[in-house]
């Protein structure tokens, strides 16, 4: 477990000097959307498959750094 942590905290410390404010607002703004639909199901009122929704953390960065470089 200690050596995927350490894995992950290197990878983050090599992708974060890549990242500009607009892609880490729309990080950010994936993950409050996917906080949300959790909470939302744990209240009970509505079942969100957030397991389902996951990748879009993946995605959020690759698409952003895209659509900044087609229309910035």
């Amino acid at each position: 477990m200690l050596i995927i942590q350490l894995a992950l905290a290197a990878c983050a410390t090599l992708i974060l000097p890549l990242t500009t404010p607009a892609m880490m607002g729309d990080f950010s703004a994936v993950g409050g959307l996917l906080l949300l639909a959790t909470g939302l199901r744990v209240c009970g009122i509505k079942m969100f498959p957030v397991v389902n929704m996951l990748p879009a953390l993946l995605l959020a960065i690759p698409i952003s750094a895209a659509w900044g470089m087609l229309f910035a």
